[in-house]
């Protein structure tokens, strides 16, 4: 099993967006150190909630910084030109040695705000991102596009810059109604969401699967992880991660009770997964024998949390729990 770090790169009053960007550039020093697969960097515009609007630029700087870590973000694909993207993707795999991962949704919809700056309408984002992947297909593996679509069309551009990898190994698919199929069809690695039921995971995952047709597949899951040195600690975080996380959500909201019905349901609904290094291997264990998926991706750091916290929690993973469960789970493509 694979396992690596997600930043939605939410900023709160009282620190400093730079201050945040340097201290993801430590955490993924320490990460590429202990052996994580990757680091995600989300990418929003115009939100409070992630202050990373040209992550292409962040990464380029960690790559810098790091050895062998690959390299994740999550672009909103409506909001990119196409041949750009593709150019800066290109660069920044040729830069970083081959460590790219592009992974690629429409984006919510509802963020009518996004799209009133931008001049796209809601209902046509799913439809561009699938012709926006179709584009960076060609370009990633023929170096040269020429497509025909409703929203995007070109004749015999050349991409001159070439990544090192092709577009199977670049590219991949945020899972939502629209996309386990066309990820499947194409072999692209399917990013699952951090949120959602049991039986939407399990649906976008025969989906996928079933459209593989023998190709081997990859899925990473996202997960709220947070790991703590002993239980009273461990409750401690909750709580106050609970609080910070359910914040923006109407339909939830947390009291503080780490033993009752309400953090049993917001736990399933947010994917949460917190406790002391053998609860969560015991916790990470039991997802990978229900859905058998090939990496976790930890989401370590929230919205007001405290640099030393996330690094303890980032050292516990790579120290304990990462080596129990790669014991249990070893590396292998699990959907083939």
């Amino acid at each position: 099993m694979r396992f690596s770090l997600f930043y939605n790169c939410g900023i709160f009053p009282g620190k400093e967006v730079s201050e945040l960007y340097h201290e993801i550039e430590e955490q993924a020093i320490i990460a590429d150190r202990l052996g994580f697969d990757a680091i995600w960097l989300a990418n929003q515009h115009f939100e409070a909630c992630s202050s990373t609007s040209s992550p292409f630029l962040h990464l380029a700087r960690i790559s810098s910084l790091t050895s062998s870590i690959e390299l994740g973000t999550l672009v909103e694909a409506p909001y990119y030109h196409p041949l750009r993207l593709a150019e800066d993707i290109a660069l920044l795999d040729i830069l970083s040695g081959g460590r790219v991962r592009l992974g690629i949704g429409p984006g919510s919809i509802n963020e009518w705000h996004n799209s009133a700056h931008c001049d796209i309408s809601l209902d046509k984002k799913t439809a561009r991102m699938l012709e926006m992947v179709a584009v960076l297909r060609q370009a990633f593996d023929e170096g040269c596009i020429d497509f025909l679509g409703n929203y995007y069309q070109y004749e015999g551009v050349e991409l001159l810059a070439q990544p090192l990898q092709l577009a199977q190994q670049l590219i991949w698919i945020t899972a939502n109604n629209a996309t386990p199929e066309i990820a499947g069809v194409a072999g692209y690695s399917l990013l699952m969401p951090d949120r959602g039921t049991a039986n939407a995971t399990r649906q976008y995952l025969d989906r996928y699967r079933a459209y593989l047709n023998g190709k081997s597949g990859f899925v990473s899951q996202q997960y709220f992880v947070s790991v703590a040195s002993c239980e009273r600690e461990a409750q401690a975080q909750m709580r106050s991660i609970l609080a910070r996380y359910t914040r923006s959500l109407d339909t939830f909201a947390f009291h503080g009770y780490p033993n009752g019905r309400e953090y049993a349901a917001l736990s399933r609904r947010l994917n949460l997964i917190i406790g002391t290094p053998s609860s969560v291997v015991e916790q990470l264990s039991a997802i990978q024998q229900e859905y058998g998926i090939n990496e976790i991706v930890c989401q370590v750091y929230n919205d007001g949390m405290q640099h030393e916290d996330v690094v303890r929690s980032i050292t516990l993973l790579g120290e304990e729990v990462l080596p129990g469960l790669q014991q249990l789970h070893p590396l292998e493509s699990v959907l083939e």
